[in-house]
């Protein structure tokens, strides 16, 4: 199995120390070709990451470091997994690779498409639509065993499912806002076409966005009063939270999926369309 591991990284310059750390994010695909460390679970710590011998870093394939920063950040590695324990254990399969990629993908549709089924059992309503924002999302999914870090890490945020109704009319307003963007957002129940920019058609529940009707819409708090420039909040009739956690949510699915012995994989089917 192949992971990603992301390194967060201050790169300093003598422009940058007058403005402070500039942080990028970088990507390391842990293959294990280097010096046999690979991706790590609750049970393979000295197989996976190495081990010690006196002040002697041991890597897994037999690499001897005495000096430097590698032996530190392996004593750091090694010190924090038994803590890391529950959070290593393996909890579902996934079928394929899922990335989150606008403006819709495999892992977007997945999330958003589990949110609003979540909805409607939480407030006991059918719900019409859900929206998120793909910034909630903060890494894909790889392939092969899951492990509980992986939603953990792809939902550390504290956002909550909540519910409300808000006007058709409204619902175009965001729609016409969403589609001035790159991105638009992660929505379940409805079809977006936009080209250049304007919303040539929206549907919801395979009829047309009605401006007269007021519709069940799921998302999460963040949405409510302007995360992303999004204020559901605002748009709204009524406004209905919960206590359950997205991360909450995504970790009883994988366990249903898995108890169902079902493998995580999903699907695109069109929902938002951009000709920009």
């Amino acid at each position: 199995m192949k992971r990603i591991l992301y390194i967060f990284a201050a790169v300093l310059s003598a422009a940058s120390c007058q403005r402070g750390p500039q942080m990028t994010w970088h990507r390391v695909l842990m293959d294990g070709s280097r010096t046999g460390v690979r991706s790590i679970n609750a049970d393979n710590v000295d197989e996976a990451v190495g081990t010690f011998e006196d002040d002697v870093y041991v890597a897994p394939n037999g690499s001897r470091f005495t000096g430097g920063a590698t032996p530190e950040v392996a004593a750091a590695l090694i010190e924090v997994q038994p803590k890391m324990r529950a959070l290593k254990q393996v909890i579902g399969f996934a079928s394929e690779p899922m990335a989150k990629k606008a403006p819709e993908s495999t892992l977007s549709n997945w999330f958003v498409d589990v949110l609003r089924a979540k909805g409607e059992e939480i407030f006991g309503v059918p719900m019409d639509f859900a929206i998120s924002n793909f910034g909630g999302i903060r890494c894909d999914l790889p392939a092969g065993p899951v492990i509980k870090d992986d939603i953990e890490s792809m939902f550390p945020f504290r956002n909550y499912v909540v519910y409300a109704t808000v006007p058709g009319a409204q619902l175009r307003r965001l729609f016409d806002q969403l589609a001035l963007t790159d991105t638009f957002q992660c929505i379940s129940g409805a079809k977006v076409v936009v080209k250049d920019h304007k919303v040539v058609s929206a549907e919801i529940g395979n009829e047309p966005l009605d401006d007269a009707r007021t519709y069940n819409v799921t998302t999460i708090d963040f949405l409510l009063s302007g995360g992303d420039r999004i204020a559901i909040g605002a748009m709204a009739t009524d406004v209905r939270l919960s206590k359950v956690l997205l991360k909450e949510m995504m970790l009883e699915e994988v366990a249903r999926r898995t108890a169902a012995e079902e493998p995580i994989a999903y699907f695109t089917d069109g929902r938002v369309v951009m000709e920009n």
